[in-house]
């Protein structure tokens, strides 16, 4: 019985300074952005930046797994190139996760081919991979200006109370990635025609891609999504322009032969994947400076 007490008070201990510490960083994280809400928008792009590099800058380990990433993706540049796009990636990737934060002020401008437009605008719904570049939740946002149901996962953490509010503000319905039925509630949005994009550049133990001319896995949730309930699949992401303007591109995935692929439910998960992932490479390597470099994605040896 002592004993039993005795753990019984350690995990109690422990969830107390848990929930203090999370009612400490959720106090901090109110007040930061607070400031950065009432800054004027040109300096708030430039502290978030700075901060960024600043963060990189102390980050060891995440600025050496940057700086090899790229190296393995981009070979043929030099270290200071390679440098330089560590640095540049990082302080976009701040200020695009900080863009987060207020949704509901951004207006982003919005690209498309007629084919993909008409998806777009039917009303139907559509399965969407998009990737880390740029602002991460453009998408989304921008999905709103032809449909009133964007539906996306999120990884909001447990600190940030007012979190979801972010994304309700923007008429975005955010489904945490971390409940155990998350994909049961993606797959529900499909049968109300609703427009779902699911970040899927990151690892994840679920299906071989090669990446880079280098095999890693992938997070294939939008390509069954799509498969499941017979929706269109498409391909989105977002860049910053040299103005601070937010540009949204979206297009029908097609395969090598250039025909849609959803109209062809013969292609396995894996071949689709290959696609997207094709062309995630093309526009990683026309925006390198704006793609989030620090993850760990290879984590298969070649």
């Amino acid at each position: 019985m002592p004993i039993k007490a005795s753990t019984q008070q350690k995990q109690k201990q422990k969830q107390k300074t848990v929930n203090l510490k999370h009612a400490l960083l959720s106090v901090l994280a109110k007040m930061l952005i607070t400031i950065l809400r009432i800054l004027p928008a040109k300096m708030r792009k430039s502290s978030i930046k700075q901060l960024g590099r600043f963060i990189l800058h102390c980050a060891k380990k995440t600025r050496s797994r940057a700086i090899n990433n790229i190296q393995r993706a981009l070979p043929d540049l030099c270290f200071n190139e390679i440098k330089q796009i560590a640095f540049d990636a990082y302080a976009n990737c701040a200020f695009g996760v900080a863009e987060s934060l207020w949704l509901d002020q951004l207006d982003p401008e919005i690209y498309c081919d007629e084919a993909t437009l008409e998806i777009l605008q039917s009303g139907e719904g559509a399965c969407i991979a998009t990737m880390h570049l740029g602002c991460y939740e453009a998408v989304p946002l921008a999905i709103n200006k032809f449909s009133g149901q964007s539906v996306t996962l999120t990884n909001v953490p447990d600190f940030l109370e007012q979190g979801l509010q972010f994304y309700a503000k923007a008429k975005i319905t955010a489904i945490n990635k971390n409940d155990n039925n998350a994909f049961a509630q993606l797959l529900k949005h499909t049968t109300s025609n609703a427009y779902i994009s699911l970040h899927c550049d990151l690892y994840a133990n679920q299906t071989p891609v090669n990446f880079f001319k280098q095999t890693t896995k992938a997070p294939s949730g939008v390509v069954m999504l799509a498969k499941l309930s017979k929706k269109p699949l498409l391909l989105a992401y977002s860049v910053y322009q040299a103005d601070g303007s937010i540009s949204v591109f979206f297009e029908t995935v097609v395969s090598s032969n250039n025909s849609e692929i959803q109209l062809n439910q013969d292609k396995s998960v894996e071949e689709i994947m290959d696609i997207i992932y094709q062309r995630f490479e093309q526009i990683i390597q026309q925006y390198p400076s704006q793609w989030y470099w620090s993850y760990n994605r290879w984590r298969i040896r070649s």
